[in-house]
């Protein structure tokens, strides 16, 4: 007879990543919205195309740390 064995699907298909991986990860997700304010403030003042394009990278980079895909 065969034996069967059962899957544990907890956890799986989520990335395992060192602790040192994630203290950087945690760092920088506490810091994105003090940049992102920061980056706001320097954008009404001095208008610039690349100050768009940072603050639209800073968005996407905190909605990946709120819906945790990073």
């Amino acid at each position: 007879m065969a034996k069967r064995f059962r899957r544990s699907w907890r956890g799986q298909g989520k990335m395992q990543w060192p602790s040192w991986l994630k203290n950087i990860r945690d760092t920088i997700s506490q810091f994105t919205i003090p940049l992102i304010i920061f980056q706001v403030i320097r954008t009404l003042l001095f208008p610039s195309g690349v100050d768009l394009i940072i603050i639209v990278i800073l968005l996407l980079l905190h909605v990946c740390f709120v819906v945790e895909i990073l």
